[in-house]
């Protein structure tokens, strides 16, 4: 008895034990097929993602990344049929992949779902659909109903952009599971685009500021001939006042002899980029660059890359052709100034050497005179120009030591004296007692009076007045020297370029004013400057002008560039002064 109860008991205890064991089994194949299954998910994942970033790359296009995730669903479950409802460019756009025979009816009733979730998560939206349809054709003979679908929506940084929907003919078909992993793969994509977008944004924040810093104008047109980007130096240059600018207003600010869209067709359509040497524009001179910008299109065997727009320069030139035509003009005047003395020391020449023409004594010290006059003037127009030379080049040496200003004043009137008699002007000057020993360069403050009492003689009309007058400053730490005449005067837009090298050669002159190279008054205030001073300038325009500049009187005085100059040692020795 005792052995037949051991028995049962034996039997029931390894009964037990095989459930048990059968059981463990069974969830042990559970837990392993779950977590193949979530290994497959993981997979399946981690290849729509690679599968995007392989097809779409870096883009922001959300019809493409839909397109993408939806072609990819059929390795995940059954479905008759995958589909998306997209905002792009104030429309929407559905798509629909059927995988199973199913009706316009059945299709009819996914689109009107997904319009009523995305109007219920965006409140509302866009009337216009454009459709499309690929995958099996439609079967208008089968007249199925929806009977089981889901919707997943796509947010990118918390604005949504779509939703993806997935149907089905046969009811119950979607459970929870499939809805949550569907959900995760969009979520991951949704986080991958949003943070994809905040880089692209924050990367343009940086271009636009590096453009907008750019002292050239910069502008970008894409394909459809829309702005895309335009900076303050292209506004500037284009008198654009619109704070958001089009297209339109870009072309109305060229000229209408420029035709800026052709010119842009020819950059896009043979890929290469045009450019525009001197180009007007509301009187200012460009270089203008049209590139045209593409997307290239992976195949390094393909020639043809996508074209996006171009992008234009302006670069402005104005100064440079400004500078070209000063410097023309200076050479035309140069050879028109060089030209009359050496005629008339030519022609003089001549005379005195010719066989033919016999000169009496006094007829040939005419001519003697006319040539020396003649070589001076040659000779002070050549020494302007190098003068003017050396100052630039920072070569210029002053010899300084002390002098006596009065003295150099009163031999410089008197110089002057018969000039301005033989043109009815009277020339004066105002000289206060006892000034201090000024340490200059005794040639160069000459040649600075000079400069301005010859500059003041062109000017001043007959019966006019030149007074040249010297006043002590800051008790006697200077002494301001000043040439007034009664002439035509300087407007006032023009007094601040009077001491730019080579203006009085583009200025606007009187009728009867003489011609002038355009250097003495650069050369004044720059060896004004060598010696540690200041120059400025009076004036009103038909009520004359008055120039003066102070030199110091004290030692070790520091310069307009911050240099300080030395009387050298022993004092007849030259020192280089750099300008």
């Amino acid at each position: 008895m005792l052995s037949l109860i051991a028995s049962i008991a034996t039997a029931v205890i390894f009964g037990i034990m095989t459930i048990i064991f059968s059981i463990r089994e069974e969830r042990a194949k559970k837990s392993i097929l779950d977590r193949e299954n979530l290994e497959k998910h993981r997979l399946y994942e981690i290849s729509i993602l690679k599968e995007i970033q392989d097809r779409i790359g870096y883009s922001l296009d959300i019809e493409k990344v839909i397109d993408v995730i939806n072609g990819s669903l059929k390795n995940l479950f059954p479905y008759s049929s995958v589909s998306s409802l997209v905002l792009k460019d104030n429309h929407l756009i559905f798509k629909s992949s059927i995988n199973e025979p199913v009706s316009r009816k059945f299709l009819g009733e996914v689109k009107e779902s997904m319009l009523a979730s995305l109007a219920a998560i965006l409140g509302s939206i866009p009337t216009k659909v454009e459709e499309s349809f690929y995958g099996l054709p439609l079967d208008d003979s089968h007249e199925q109903n929806l009977a089981s679908f889901f919707h997943i929506p796509l947010f990118i940084n918390g604005k949504a952009q779509g939703v993806i929907n997935v149907s089905s003919t046969k009811p119950n078909l979607y459970k929870e599971k499939e809805m949550i992993l569907l959900y995760q793969i969009v979520e991951q994509v949704s986080n991958a685009l949003s943070n994809f977008e905040k880089v692209l944004k924050t990367e343009k924040e940086k271009l636009m500021a590096t453009i907008s810093s750019l002292a050239d104008g910069v502008f970008m047109i894409d394909s459809k001939n829309q702005l895309l980007i335009i900076n303050d130096a292209a506004k500037h240059f284009l008198k654009v006042g619109a704070e958001d600018p089009i297209f339109q207003d870009i072309l109305a600010s060229f000229p209408k002899t420029y035709d800026l869209m052709a010119k842009i067709n020819e950059s896009i359509k043979q890929n290469k980029v045009v450019e525009e040497k001197d180009l007007v524009i509301e009187g200012q001179s460009f270089e203008l660059f049209i590139t045209p910008v593409s997307i290239s299109s992976g195949n390094r065997t393909n020639q043809h890359d996508q074209p996006l727009g171009v992008s234009v320069m302006l670069h402005d030139i104005t100064i440079e052709k400004n500078l070209e035509q000063i410097k023309e003009n200076f050479t035309n005047m140069m050879v028109h100034e060089l030209r009359s003395p050496l005629t008339a020391i030519k022609d003089s020449t001549e005379l005195l050497l010719s066989e033919k023409i016999n000169l009496g004594e006094q007829e040939r010290h005419q001519f003697l005179e006319i040539i020396n006059k003649q070589s001076r003037v040659l000779l002070d127009q050549v020494g302007s120009i190098l003068d003017a030379a050396k100052l630039d080049s920072g070569s210029l040496v002053l010899n300084k030591k002390p002098i006596n200003l009065e003295e150099i004043i009163n031999e410089r009137v008197k110089i002057f004296q018969p000039q301005a008699e033989k043109k009815h002007i009277a020339l004066s000057s105002d000289l206060e007692h006892e000034l201090p020993l000024v340490t200059a360069d005794k040639i160069r403050v000459a040649q600075v009076i000079n400069n301005l009492l010859s500059n003041s003689l062109k000017f001043t009309p007959e019966n006019g007045k030149i007074t040249i007058l010297t006043r002590m400053i800051n008790g006697s730490q200077g002494v301001k020297i000043s040439v007034s005449d009664t002439g035509i005067g300087i407007p006032k837009e023009k007094q601040k370029d009077i001491f730019v090298k080579f203006h009085q050669v583009e200025k606007n002159q009187t009728k009867n004013s003489p011609d002038s190279t355009g250097l003495g008054l650069y050369i004044v205030k720059r060896i004004v400057e060598a010696h540690g001073g200041t120059i400025e300038v009076e004036s009103e325009e038909g009520h004359g002008t008055t120039i003066s500049f102070v030199l110091p009187t004290q030692e070790n005085t520091v310069n307009h560039q911050g240099s300080q100059i030395h009387e050298s040692q022993p004092p007849i020795q030259p020192q280089p002064i750099q300008v």
